[in-house]
């Protein structure tokens, strides 16, 4: 077994929804699973080891390493509804290991009482807007026309790359309702070719879940965040903006061949 599940604490099988958010582009499955679990006050019942994940560790800011991992966060709404987050460091780096780490975590969230998965990820277009879209797709036609009517857009093309769109997949396979729901982003990178965080994004996905669920969240320091990437994002197109029109004058300069 290449992929390992270590319990923290046990849970009791009953039924919950899980809701899956890992780094891709943008990072706005990751900043919108991280932000609800912190809203809705999770707590850590298990981590997620596997020798598909990269082969580097994390260095903590006490000094000690740390693998990289995928976890299990467990919550309850007022309601008393049941709520299941993956999240993580990482995702499998090879075909095989995304395959097996989203199969291990389905089939024991389904062995726990899983009855309804969300998965949450980013949608790269260079289509200009000032709000984002949500795009979605689903295991069953039903579930598709719900989150139409709350300002959903159906994707009827295209693929889903990674964990976030393979565990969808395998839930429909195990015949699971489930919805991938993806949040519109320029996906713009910093010179390192590093991601920067998308929060507004995140926010649109956040809301048309948060409306699907009726839970009620604070949205105020995501878009606090918002604001502070969109200030991130103006001043790298100021700079890029300099730099290409400096490499314009450059190429009107006469040259000379000696």
């Amino acid at each position: 077994m290449n992929t390992e599940i270590k319990i923290l604490k046990q849970i009791e099988p009953k039924d919950f929804t899980l809701i899956s958010g890992l780094p891709g582009v943008a990072y706005i499955g990751k900043l919108s699973v991280d932000y609800l679990m912190k809203q809705l006050k999770a707590e850590l019942v298990g981590e997620v080891y596997s020798k598909h994940f990269p082969p580097y560790v994390l260095i903590e800011k006490d000094g000690l390493v740390e693998l990289l991992k995928n976890q299990l966060y467990r919550s309850n709404s007022k309601d008393g509804r049941n709520f299941l987050f993956l999240t993580g460091n990482a995702q499998a780096f090879s075909p095989e290991g995304q395959y097996e780490v989203a199969n291990e975590v389905l089939e024991w969230a389904s062995d726990h009482g899983l009855k309804r998965i969300f998965s949450l990820a980013g949608f790269v277009t260079d289509r200009p807007f000032d709000k984002p879209n949500v795009y979605i797709t689903t295991t069953k036609s039903n579930l598709l026309e719900e989150m139409k009517k709350l300002g959903g857009i159906a994707l009827d093309q295209g693929i889903i790359s990674g964990a976030n769109g393979l565990i969808m997949g395998l839930a429909k396979k195990m015949n699971l309702e489930g919805a991938c729901l993806l949040g519109e982003t320029h996906g713009y990178q910093t010179a390192t070719g590093r991601y920067l965080s998308d929060a507004k994004a995140a926010k649109a996905v956040l809301n048309l879940l948060a409306s699907f669920l009726d839970l009620k969240l604070d949205m105020d320091p995501l878009e606090k965040q918002a604001q502070q990437t969109d200030e991130v994002i103006a001043k790298m197109a100021e700079v890029e903006r300099r730099i290409q029109e400096q490499m314009k004058q450059e190429a009107k300069k006469p040259s000379y061949v000696f």
